[in-house]
């Protein structure tokens, strides 16, 4: 294709076909709606907020790995230019500091195709096994934290103590359940945490045991007349299901072999799906009906029927400056923004777009601004259009 360049001041413009973007996998469509709501909150650090109005990196990393559970490139979702694994790599010396910090960014750069054994610059995987407590076999004494730090450490493929593996198992309370705390008094089972430490216990190889069978037994007593589940059997009465401890518990059924949609499990993901508000979003319980972000991240992977740890697809984790450049983009302040295409169009190359042909000559922006290299060499500022590229070219007259 000839490439025809002119320069324009300090702005030069390459007349030329652009190709089709590299998009990121079609996401199944039974999470699309959700997937499009997630991605409608993200902030312009890249990030998702938390309780506050802020981005917070714990619930950053749990997005990361839903977006990746329905199919999508976390690192091809972004917001000026920040994508959702910027975000968490800036986040590895503060938040990953915890072990439970470290293993939830661990399990979000693995299913988003990077290395835990160096995100931002740190090993989160070192972090975890330096955290593990060979007295009382656990990683931490919050069993739903021990338990994701086992995942994160199966998910890359580190020596797991069998001893840690048994403490998990022997945490088992007589009802089946497992507690956040480890405390095996009657009442203090909860669904959340006994479906993360089912996880932990699969994803180690400890399947078809009565650990397994007693597990089960707890999560058919945890589960409501409409399918959903509770977080804690007994607290309520009548008992009431949530968006949340329903998604977690879908997420252990699929990881022990079962259905979780069948009569037997009471049709648990359509259970699952009522929680569904108009856009996407979904709400925590009925009696609190507005859109929910964390019971959103949590239900994503859970309707995908996509236990922990959720495997990276294998493009995941290499996108190109110009792959990223290409991923649609909110409206900018002071751009001119192509909702079309999902790109803006700002600064110099907006105000030579409008003068010199505009749409007729150039066609929409492909791409935003980013840095990038040309074939002969030359690293800058440029922006894709449908019949040219514009490059920024300082101190050329």
């Amino acid at each position: 294709m000839k490439r025809v360049i002119a320069l324009l001041g300090t702005l030069v413009v390459l007349a030329a076909l652009v190709g089709p973007s590299a998009a990121a996998p079609a996401p199944n469509t039974s999470a699309q709606s959700s997937l499009n709501w997630l991605r409608s909150q993200q902030q312009p650090d890249g990030g998702f907020a938390g309780l506050g109005s802020s981005s917070d990196a714990g619930t950053t990393a749990s997005a990361a790995i839903a977006i990746a559970a329905a199919g999508v490139d976390p690192s091809l979702v972004l917001n000026d230019g920040h994508a959702v694994t910027d975000f968490l790599a800036a986040s590895t010396s503060s938040y990953g500091a915890s072990t439970g910090g470290a293993a939830n960014l661990a399990l979000a750069a693995y299913a988003s195709g990077l290395n835990p054994h160096s995100l931002g610059g740190v090993d989160l995987i070192a972090r975890i096994q330096s955290a593990y407590n060979a007295s009382t076999g656990l990683y931490d004494p919050q069993l739903y934290v021990d338990a994701y730090a086992v995942l994160a450490l199966e998910a890359a493929r580190a020596t797991v103590p069998p001893a840690a593996l048994d403490a998990l198992a022997n945490a088992q309370a007589a009802d089946g359940g497992w507690s956040y705390t480890g405390s095996k008094e009657k009442g203090q089972s909860d669904t959340n945490t006994t479906a993360v430490v089912i996880e932990a216990l699969v994803a180690g190889g400890r399947t078809n045991s009565p650990v397994e069978s007693a597990a089960r037994s707890y999560l058919h007593t945890a589960q409501t007349a409409d399918g959903s589940f509770v977080y804690q059997v007994g607290a309520e009465n009548p008992p009431v299901g949530d968006a949340n401890s329903t998604a977690l518990v879908v997420q252990a059924l699929v990881a022990l072999g079962q259905d979780p949609n069948s009569a037997t499990w009471g049709h648990a993901v359509d259970a699952l799906r009522h929680f569904e508000n108009a856009d996407g979003a979904f709400r925590y319980r009925d009696d609190t009906p507005g859109d929910n972000l964390l019971a959103t991240v949590q239900a994503i992977p859970a309707l995908m029927l996509e236990p922990l740890p959720i495997a990276p697809q294998t493009a995941f984790g290499h996108a190109t400056v110009e792959q990223r450049a290409m991923q649609p983009e909110k409206a900018r302040p002071g751009c001119t923004y192509f909702a079309v295409v999902g790109h803006n169009l700002c600064a110099g190359f907006q105000a030579y777009w409008n003068q010199f042909g505009g749409l007729a000559t150039y066609g929409y922006p492909l791409t935003e601004e980013f840095h990038g290299c040309d074939p002969q060499g030359w690293c800058g500022t440029m922006q894709y259009f449908e019949r040219a590229i514009f490059e920024w070219h300082p101190g050329i007259a």
